[in-house]
């Protein structure tokens, strides 16, 4: 019954399925030009509201009404206005009520855009496999039936899309690497033809991404285990002394190489370890 219900979705269906699948293809447009234009124009009607209510402000102060005068002072009184403001002539706190309301959503959407400015962008290999499935009839097959909605993932649209959550993120460099190109050359000659990897309802393969991980980790362990002991065997059997300062001088740059590759360490940390 399950699979009948997957064979049957078509269209934004089955594309939420297939992201959901894989939550490393979570990719959304930011509108970043959008969100700046709404922004600015928060901040013009802010300045405008502004300009009014210090007019509105020095206008009361100019008035010979004794509880005009007090609104500076009193909080309670300038609130007191409200009920006897005539509707052609807001008061003070009209204005500032209404000053405030639009702060509040200008502040929100300052804050809601930093952290939508934020958003890491698509990895590109990531990216790459999201438009193939769109493209290929047993996958979306170009659903879209708007150009305008086909356009969302156009290479053109690239810089403004983020990803929701990136596999890529917090692993080192050989692990992306595999990702990145290890998995799609090993998919291409071999990878396709593993049909306990394929899934046929939603069109697509599947590689575990906690497995690869898996793998550079023990890798990096095995790595790190082996380089300085046989670092210290090969310089036991050789006895020139300008060999020797060739194979130490060799083996720091094989060492620097595999912190920066195979550890997220930063480049003055790569330094000061590779020369201690």
């Amino acid at each position: 019954m399950a699979t009948e219900n997957l064979r049957r979705l078509e269209g934004y269906d089955k594309l939420a399925t297939f992201i959901a699948a894989d939550p490393g293809l979570s990719f959304f447009r930011r509108f970043t030009k959008l969100n700046i234009k709404s922004l600015l124009y928060y901040q013009a009607e802010i300045a405008i509201l502004e300009n009014d209510l210090d007019f509105i402000i020095q206008d009361d102060k100019d008035s010979n009404d004794e509880n005009k005068l007090n609104y500076p002072l009193s909080v309670l009184d300038l609130k007191e206005s409200v009920k006897r403001a005539q509707e052609e002539h807001p008061t003070q706190w009209l204005k500032f009520q209404e000053l405030r309301d639009l702060i509040e959503k200008y502040t929100t959407a300052l804050s809601k855009t930093r952290d939508l400015m934020s958003f890491s962008t698509p990895d590109k290999c990531d990216l790459a496999v999201l438009r193939d499935w769109l493209d290929r009839p047993e996958g979306g097959d170009m659903f879209f039936e708007s150009v305008t909605e086909l356009n969302l993932y156009d290479p053109h649209n690239e810089s403004d899309l983020i990803a929701l959550f990136s596999r890529h993120e917090g692993i080192d460099n050989m692990t992306r690497w595999i990702f990145n190109r290890v998995i799609p050359w090993f998919h291409k000659r071999w990878g396709h033809n593993r049909p306990e990897r394929r899934d046929i309802e939603m069109g697509a393969w599947r590689y575990d991404d906690r497995k690869i991980k898996s793998f550079t980790y023990i890798v990096s362990i095995v790595f790190a285990a082996v380089l300085p002991a046989s670092s210290m065997i090969v310089l036991y059997y050789i006895k020139d002394t300008a060999i020797r300062m060739v194979m130490i001088m060799v083996y720091n740059v094989v060492f620097a190489l595999a912190l920066g590759l195979m550890v997220r360490a930063r480049r003055v940390e790569i330094f000061a370890t590779a020369t201690a």
